[in-house]
């Protein structure tokens, strides 16, 4: 009985490295959370690169804490949205918005991510420039749907 549990226990192990990886980060959010909350993260990122005010008002909360990659004050929407239109009138756009590494915890009606980016945005002389960094990013489940309460950036060099 003893080999049969630990030839069970051996074969889950190589049948699900990535779930038990995950789980070392504590606990982890169901599959249809986790894509929830990444929908929500693209959003915040991508309404608030294209100036979508709207967008990002549906799913970034006035109460925001934002720390910006730059540094500077922390934000609240309304201090967002007001770098979302300075940002505008430079003109630059996304070309490129990937985030390679996600590490998701869930506690309860919380889930906090953290993550690896890569941002590349071209200018309206058609340079590309390429941010690489971290972020901390905090969501809450409110009235039945995931918002984008906090964030936390930094840049990484090379």
């Amino acid at each position: 009985m003893r080999i049969l549990t630990m030839a069970l226990l051996l074969n889950a192990i190589s049948v699900c490295p990535a779930t038990l990886a995950a789980q070392k980060y504590g606990p982890a959010p169901d599959a249809a959370t986790r894509k929830e909350v990444m929908a929500v993260r693209e959003a915040a990122w991508r309404t608030w690169f294209s100036n979508d005010t709207a967008g990002f008002d549906r799913v970034v909360p006035d109460e925001l804490v934002g720390m910006s990659w730059e540094g500077g004050p922390w934000q609240d929407q309304a201090g967002a949205i007001a770098g979302m239109a300075g940002f505008a009138k430079g003109g630059e756009k996304i070309k490129e918005l990937e985030f390679p590494e996600n590490v998701l915890q869930r506690y309860g009606d919380v889930v906090i991510m953290y993550s690896r980016f890569r941002l590349v945005l071209v200018n309206p002389a058609g340079v590309a420039s390429e941010t690489t960094g971290r972020g901390t990013e905090i969501f809450v489940r409110r009235n039945g749907r995931w918002i984008h309460t906090g964030w936390h950036l930094d840049t990484i060099k090379g």
